[in-house]
């Protein structure tokens, strides 16, 4: 009866007039589109390669009677333009779009991709191109709409009660059989089921008339009373910047959606709508400033909300710190364009799993709410809360609303409306749960059919109160309860999506060196005097971050182009901090770190020296003290390296079976560094993903061959041969210097195995009950002992490059520091890292998404099937951890100076002022960069790292002085300070002056 009634609300009228433009890899301006050699077109008509954008010219035929609405039925994306202006966004969601009176011919920009990956009628694109099979205007009967969406909610709201009267028997709405009769079941299903066969006669009897006053009794019946829970509908529209197309074509969906969003404002006043991401604000302004103007306009109405904080929806786990803080800093600048204040709501739906540091960055960039949906994901443990209050590892607390049971793709059913209210976990203190409506991942947002739906729930008994509203306001009003919600302390873990951590290798190591190469070129500028970066350079290191893109899940065309962008950028930002450092002949050292460091330098005739750099200066070699050492500082066997600072022994297998720190022996379990290599096959999302059972089916990896030793009179190393899988090969250098209290280690492989992950072990007698690993800014304590399903949960876990392992009492561990590798295990005393795998890329075969961009339509013909297959030079080294170390000795400062390298440049002596701290040797000196205010001035940034509390000494250089600031460089007092007193991972910022 629904498809019956269906079938009559559309009428064609007439095929319309359709010429083709021409193709394009790039965007085009409008006005250059208008200007383009049009020629007629014959339906069906296939265009395009992938992401490539077509430009259609359209002309309504004469007579035809108004209103007209325009089907467009292409398998790819559209976005309608009228008078030049974004109007309407085509895709398998939005097919028809009323047209303004009087408009008899327009544009039809179209985008070569189907992305709408979740909605039933996304079949993806022909290997001929995008198809065109429908270019028509037609008439809505609006009696027949109407009709249709009072009879489909009923429809729905009666299959969820039939659902809730018997949940072990889905109803059948199709087919024959026995159908067991309706004896005791609740009152509204039995009225609901009356009210239907009374609307399906009258449509039989009397037609659409018929039916539409039957609805009118119905929904009389069954108006009153609702559920005692609200369920606030916000218009979404998740945009995946980059994923299953390149940044481009998120552009273009920004402006398809956000077209679509003002039209539909236009259509139904109570619709209110929210995004977030400043990046594609930006780019609907730079592609339509006019469209950007409407947006504006709703804005000023309170109908669209800008809300969201981050630059871009970043991925938590794998930015440094303070490359995180500037996806916040970039962010809120981003909505105080466009709104004139900062964004109060963190707005993550779909990252992967959120750290321990977020409460305290927002907090600290005026952030006190937080939303997501993907802790629903985690597939072991049910996350236990749906409104609570976050308090992060530093104790910084933030309020957050999580949904349960339902996503970001909601669509206004019945069934999400019930479910979403069931699975309120705070409905006892609170009276209403977030409900973000429309489609996303690929954009699109809200449909005219949700739009209807809202507005009858509006009035139906059996579901919750039904309204949109606004994120904002939302927070507030659960703000007023906060003292009756419960608290939850630590990371936010997700429970799935593991192998983002290791995915396209390469190219997290890119992203560590542009964020090494930012480091230095802020740090330079701090000791020349200079200004902040041009935005520009952080801006792309941000939109690195996004939560498809460093975590290695996008599709090979998002690499192909980011990769080269990233060493580009790291490049240039190196080779600007020395031309800037430069002001003479006499070769010199830049020491871009706010520690002190020893170097050791190869002159011209190889000669090895050694010099001691103090924090964030430069010195001409000439007057840099140089380190001198005996003339046995390191020493080499076939089985052994020694240095005044470490001892290792090995075996044949090239794995470590002794290890010392300052004549502190290591507790070994079994020998360290054993390589295993696993089939890596995970049930679904193979570029996310490593499953448990991949764990229990490894094969350990054994050297060949004899070892190859080296000597220097301050290096020495030893190298192993491996075979690596079927065909793979690779050798693992150790190298101990006569300086750091580190043994390097190196590994330069040749990979290329398929669907495989390999790791290596570090096995220990530190079995504790918790392991200490990093995070962006200070580190996250997660239990080591097997047992509790939580912690079985954590088999494979981020780390910001290090990680300890030790006894309870922390009074000596193992210490592991990475280059720019993130993902680590620890278990029952080993520490494990993920140094390679290679899973199925996403989008290629056999990937069921695979079908949005067929082979015969991808730019540059095919690519490989899997992930990181070349080469790879992965380094990390093992260091020891005691309470009474050094600041420089400890893991979290040696993952900064063992991998950031010093600038070489020609010039005198450059400062910053900093000399150093002195006492609380947790609290880590992590970055330098311009104040954004304060021309003479410039930031140090300090992290505790250990869960301690202390007390610091900030040295400082005649004429300078420092006052307490924060992320924001807000100063509240500007009293001087000498001192800082810290609490367990605190996030501090100093304003350094001169005075």
């Amino acid at each position: 009866m629904l498809d019956r009634i269906q079938s009559l609300i559309w009428i064609r009228a007439a095929n319309v007039e359709c010429e083709f433009g021409g193709s394009f890899r790039d965007a085009i301006s409008f006005e250059h589109a208008a200007g383009l050699p049009y020629e007629k077109i014959v339906l069906p008509f296939y265009w395009g390669g992938i992401f490539d954008r077509g430009w259609f010219r359209v002309r309504v035929p004469e007579g035809c009677v108004r209103p007209l609405y325009l089907h467009w039925r292409d398998q790819g994306e559209g976005t309608l333009y009228i008078d030049g202006v974004p109007y309407y966004g085509f895709d398998v969601a939005h097919r028809r779009c009323r047209l303004p009176e009087g408009v008899t011919e327009f544009h039809v920009e179209g985008l070569c991709l189907q992305s709408a990956i979740w909605h039933p009628e996304a079949t993806g694109l022909d290997a001929r191109g995008s198809a065109l099979t429908v270019a028509e205007v037609c008439h809505r009967d609006d009696l027949a709409w109407e009709v249709y969406h009072d009879t489909r909610v009923l429809l729905d709201l009666a299959i969820e009660e039939a659902k809730a009267a018997n949940p072990f028997e889905a109803p059948k709405l199709v087919g024959a059989g026995y159908r067991p009769v309706l004896n005791s079941i609740p009152v509204l299903y039995r009225r609901m089921l009356r009210a239907l066969d009374d609307v399906f006669n009258a449509f039989d009897r009397g037609g659409l008339a018929g039916a539409r006053n039957a609805l009118k009794s119905a929904y009389e019946l069954l108006s009153g009373q609702k559920e005692t829970i609200r369920a606030v509908l916000t218009g979404h529209a998740h945009i995946d910047l980059v994923w299953l197309w390149p940044e481009r074509g998120s552009e273009y969906k920004a402006v398809h959606t956000f077209s679509t969003m003002t039209r539909l404002m236009d259509m139904y006043p109570e619709f209110i709508f929210g995004y977030s991401q400043p990046a594609s604000y930006d780019a609907v302004e730079r592609l339509s400033p006019a469209l950007m103007e409407r947006v504006r306009d709703r804005m000023g109405e309170g109908r669209w909300e800008a809300v969201g904080a981050t630059e871009v929806e970043s991925d938590t786990q794998m930015a440094c710190g303070e490359a995180l803080a500037r996806s916040f800093l970039l962010g809120q600048d981003g909505f105080r364009r466009l709104q004139g204040r900062p964004s109060p709501v963190l707005w993550l739906p779909d990252v992967f799993g959120y750290s321990g540091c977020l409460p305290q960055i927002m907090r600290q960039t005026g952030v006190p709410y937080f939303f997501t949906t993907k802790l629903t994901w985690s597939n072991i443990n049910l996350f236990p809360y749906s409104s609570f209050v976050w308090k992060g590892i530093d104790g910084s607390e933030v309020l957050v609303h999580v949904t349960q049971d339902n996503g970001y793709n909601q669509v206004a059913s019945a069934e999400e409306l019930r479910r979403g209210a069931r699975a309120y976990r705070q409905s006892d203190v609170h009276d209403e749960f977030l409900a973000p409506t429309g489609y996303g991942d690929g954009g699109g947002g809200v449909t005219e059919e949700m739009c209807e739906r809202v507005r009858r729930f509006q009035v139906l008994a059996g579901t919750p109160h039904v309204g949109w509203g606004r994120i904002e306001d939302y927070f507030e009003r659960l703000d007023e309860v906060r003292p009756r919600l419960p608290v939850y302390q630590g990371e936010l873990y997700l429970e799935y999506h593991r192998g983002v951590f290791t995915t396209h290798g390469n190219l997290k190591a890119v992203f560590r060196q542009c964020e090494r190469a930012l480091q230095i070129w802020e740090a330079a500028r701090v000791a020349m005097g200079g200004g902040e970066l041009e935005a520009h350079y952080w801006r792309r290191m941000v939109m690195a971050q996004f939560h498809d893109y460093i975590p290695g899940s996008s599709i090979w065309e998002v690499y192909e182009e980011g990769l080269p962008e990233l060493a580009a950028i790291a490049e240039r930002a190196v080779a600007s901090a020395a031309d800037e450092l430069h002001s003479g002949p006499e070769p010199a050292l830049f020491n871009p770190l706010p520690v002190s460091r020893t170097v050791i330098v190869h002159d011209q005739g190889d000669e090895q020296k050694a010099y001691r750099l103090p924090p964030l200066s430069g010195s001409s070699l000439q007057t840099l003290p140089e380190v001198f050492v005996s003339e046995y500082a390191v020493s080499v066997t076939a089985t052994s390296l020694q240095s005044s600072r470490v001892s290792a022994g090995f075996d044949g297998r090239g794995r470590v079976t002794s290890l010392a720190f300052n004549d502190r022996d290591v507790a070994i379990a079994s020998p360290l560094g054993a390589l295993v290599i696993y089939p890596d096959h995970p049930s679904d999302f193979d570029a996310w993903d490593i499953d448990r059972q991949t764990l229990n089916l490894g094969a350990e990896i054994s050297a060949t061959g004899k070892p190859r030793v080296s000597l220097s009179e301050l290096e020495a190393g030893i190298e192993f041969t491996l075979a690596l899988g079927e065909r793979s090969t690779g050798v693992v250098r150790y190298r101990v210097d006569a300086f750091q209290p580190v043994l390097h280690i190196e590994y330069d492989i040749d990979w290329q195995e398929e669907e495989k992950l390999l790791r290596v072990n570090f096995p220990t007698e530190y079995a504790g009950r918790m392991a200490r690993f990093g995070t962006p800014f200070g580190s996250i304590l997660r239990s080591q002992q097997p047992g509790e399903s939580r912690d079985e949960a954590m088999f494979e876990t981020p780390a910001s490059r290090w990680a300890i392992v030790s006894d309870d009492g922390e009074a000596e561990g193992l210490g592991l520091v990475t280059e720019s590798k993130y993902g680590f295990s620890c278990r029952a005393g080993t520490l494990g890292v993920s140094l390679v795998r290679s899973p199925r890329v996403t989008g290629g075969e056999p990937e069921p998404k695979q079908k949005m961009f067929p082979a015969s339509l991808r730019h540059g013909g095919a690519r490989a099937a899997f992930t990181d297959q070349g080469r790879h030079v992965i380094r990390m080294a093992l260091c020891f951890q005691a309470p009474d170390l050094a600041r420089e000795d400890l893991a979290p400062v040696l993952a900064d100076t063992l991998y950031t390298d010093v600038v070489p440049y020609r010039g005198g002596a450059v400062t910053s002022g900093f000399l150093g701290l002195e006492g609380g040797e947790s609290l880590v000196p992590c970055w330098a960069k311009p104040a954004r205010s304060v021309s003479s001035g410039w930031v140090l940034r300090l992290h505790e790292t250990l869960g301690r509390r202390g007390r610091a000494k900030v040295r400082l250089a005649e004429g300078y002085q420092a006052v307490r600031t924060d992320l924001t460089e807000a100063v509240a007092d500007g009293v001087p300070v000498t001192h800082v007193s810290f609490g367990p991972y605190e996030i501090i910022s100093l304003l350094v002056e001169r005075k």
